[in-house]
């Protein structure tokens, strides 16, 4: 058994990585399997299910029931904590701030009650108002508390600037922003380009969060720098405590998948992209040891101009993080939602819905800049007992790719009554599974 402390020094993190380094890398599939199998055991030997902060994990992952991860109760408001100081120190929320925070809510998420605590803790303070707060409110709302500060998935930030670029010039000059901080992805430059052009001069921040990791790096992206080369454009520079995460990266030649235990050869080193295993050095209780996160990216130290901004005594236990994104071999990302490829698999083929082939077809939204609609066409067995019919499996749908008022537009399901209407692969004839029609930005 590994065991290990919060807030370990720098002694404590080198004994750590060499421990570390014995054990074997974990999947996302085999923690599913291990969360469910402790999620439905009522003994009274399992502390898992006892005084836990529960969240869950990906919107889109199109299971029928979530993923639950669970932490301990207390490791998870120190986390907090941790990161409101983080934040704070790297100048990202100021006292006289105001923010509202358009994050999801409901249906077990808890991207808003998160959002909200660790900027509160950094010491901004926040209007909480959903991802189904209307429009209309939401710009009553700047206006009439001096909002400096959105904050919110890529989706909903863009979304919400397509409705503020409709409204009269005259409304328009009464906002405000100067802030906006988004959660958990890489912002292409184009649209934070946009959203300068609708907002003005505004600054971007971003935090990195997980259900399985919790809030654990930061990023202010005035300090990137300029000097970035071009296949390095749209990611993002995250500051982390190596402290609180042990970050390692496995070469992008190896399939995580396919090799459990990888060999030092299979490691990379500093500066060069890997796929990124983390181990939590906060959420003990329930420890998250060499997760494969999904994500690709590559560690650095701080540079010259990112250090200075800290005291000598806080920056040698600081890294930095560039974060490129997550590893399209495994998922796809639509508004701002990782779709993992397996469990669309389990979903699309559940026997009530019939569907017999399906296609996913991502491409640019044409009539709203910056976002991107997905095409679902499938062929469907017959309607029948035991067969939903189509309005029944449209609800399925919504239920799976969590459409709200604001994207359900952007969602359009496709019924074919042959297998003509789908694109193959010149090569082989055979059905592509995902096409990405998405200009690269």
């Amino acid at each position: 058994m590994l065991c290990i402390r919060g807030g370990a020094d720098i002694e404590d993190c080198r004994e750590l990585g060499r421990i570390v380094s014995s054990l074997s890398v974990k999947l996302t599939v085999t923690s599913y399997r291990t969360i469910e199998r402790l999620c439905a055991d009522e003994s009274v030997d399992n502390t898992y299910r006892r005084s836990s902060y529960i969240s869950i994990t990906g919107g889109g992952s199109g299971k029928g029931l979530p993923m639950l991860f669970l932490t301990d109760q207390e490791e998870n408001f120190n986390q907090r904590i941790a990161m409101g100081k983080l934040m704070k120190a790297c100048k990202m929320v100021e006292p006289s701030d105001w923010a509202l925070n358009l994050h999801y809510s409901g249906n077990l998420y808890r991207s808003l009650d998160l959002s909200t605590s660790i900027m509160e803790l950094a010491g901004g303070n926040v209007l909480c108002g959903g991802h189904l707060h209307p429009h209309e409110k939401s710009v009553e709302a700047c206006l009439q508390y001096r909002v400096n500060f959105l904050t919110s998935d890529t989706a909903s930030l863009l979304n919400f600037a397509h409705h503020v670029e409709t409204l009269p010039s005259s409304l328009r000059s009464q906002l405000h922003i100067a802030k906006i901080m988004y959660t958990s992805e890489v912002m292409p430059r184009t649209k934070q380009e946009y959203l300068r052009s609708v907002f003005g001069p505004v600054s971007f921040f971003s935090c990195l969060a997980a259900a399985e990791t919790g809030p654990w790096a930061v990023a202010n992206l005035n300090w990137r720098s300029n000097t970035v080369d071009d296949d390095a454009e749209d990611s993002v520079d995250f500051v982390f405590d190596k402290r609180n995460m042990l970050v390692e990266g496995l070469s992008l030649s190896v399939d995580p998948q396919s090799l459990p235990s990888p060999q030092d050869g299979d490691w990379v080193s500093e500066g060069v992209a890997g796929h990124l295993v983390l181990t939590s050095l906060q959420r003990l209780r329930n420890p998250l040891v060499r997760y494969v996160s999904g994500d690709v990216g590559s560690l650095h130290p701080l540079s010259p101009k990112v250090a200075a901004q800290f005291p000598d005594e806080t920056a040698e236990h600081l890294q930095t993080l560039r974060l490129y994104g997550r590893d399209k071999r495994f998922s796809f990302k639509w508004l701002g939602d990782y779709y993992e490829f397996h469990q669309m698999d389990k979903v699309m083929h559940s026997p009530e819905w019939g569907v017999l082939q399906y296609q996913i077809i991502l491409a640019n939204d044409a009539a709203m800049e910056g976002s991107d609609c997905l095409e679902l066409r499938m062929l469907r067995r017959a309607e029948g007992q035991g067969i939903l019919n189509v309005a029944e499996l449209q609800e399925r749908l919504s239920e799976a790719f969590f459409l709200t008022h604001h994207n359900a537009k952007l969602f359009r399901p496709v019924f074919l009554g042959d297998l003509d209407g789908f694109q193959r692969s010149p090569p082989s004839g055979k059905i592509i599974r995902f096409i990405d029609k998405r200009r690269k930005k």
